[in-house]
């Protein structure tokens, strides 16, 4: 037992790998309007490029970007539920500091990846249905219509007018937590557990090889 949780004291105490865990609040209406679900959205090779190229925080930091990406793809999850607004991002990372930083810029490098993406969308979206506006005004009376889709078109022009006007980030963080990625005490529990498991098989073995004639066995 000695032995054991000795070994995995020292192994334990070697241990220099950090669990970073991000909460995050989305505007998840909004999001789901513009096709942005962050647990697509935050996860795509195009997001983590985004952070390679802006985020000063990274240790070490892998020099290409597509090794990068393909790297924390597998460092980074996020998770979330359907209709549930709250973002789970968890990492990993090599130092408490290297993850507070990180926590930090990723909540603002989040909503500026994604508000982008809504400005983009936006703006498309708002081009053609100006167009379509204007081509129906110019024929006829929009204010007297009662045809459902100018009706339609009009209110969706209006409320993507108001999401553009609309300054509220999409995703706003709540809290974040830097801890040790192994819980320490309990696994030097398991460690002496494990310990005394294995020094009473030991001691079973040698008492039960006692009663044992391995001269007869042999002949």
């Amino acid at each position: 037992a000695a032995i054991v949780t000795g070994l995995v004291f020292i192994a334990t105490m070697n241990n220099k790998k950090f669990k970073t865990e991000i909460n995050l609040y989305s505007n998840d209406r909004v999001l789901r309007e513009i096709n942005e679900i962050p647990k697509f959205s935050l996860s795509s090779f195009d997001f983590l490029k985004y952070l390679h190229k802006n985020s000063k925080s990274f240790s070490n930091k892998e020099p290409d970007e597509n090794k990068f990406a393909l790297i924390y793809s597998q460092k980074i999850t996020v998770e979330s539920e359907d209709n549930n607004p709250n973002v789970k991002i968890k990492f990993n990372s090599s130092s408490i500091d290297e993850g507070n930083k990180l926590a930090q810029e990723y909540a603002t490098f989040a909503n500026n990846y994604i508000n982008n993406k809504e400005t983009d969308f936006l703006n498309t979206q708002l081009k053609l249905l100006q167009e379509q506006y204007d081509f129906i005004n110019k024929n006829t009376d929009i204010r007297t219509t009662k045809d459902t889709l100018t009706d339609t078109l009009v209110a969706r022009l209006g409320y993507y007018k108001l999401l553009k006007n609309d300054t509220s980030p999409l995703l706003k963080l709540i809290n974040y937590t830097t801890k040790p990625a192994i819980n320490k005490k309990l696994v030097l529990v398991l460690a002496v557990f494990m310990g005394l498991f294995i020094g009473s098989l030991l001691a079973i073995i040698k008492e039960f090889s006692k009663t044992l004639n391995f001269k007869n066995i042999k002949k």
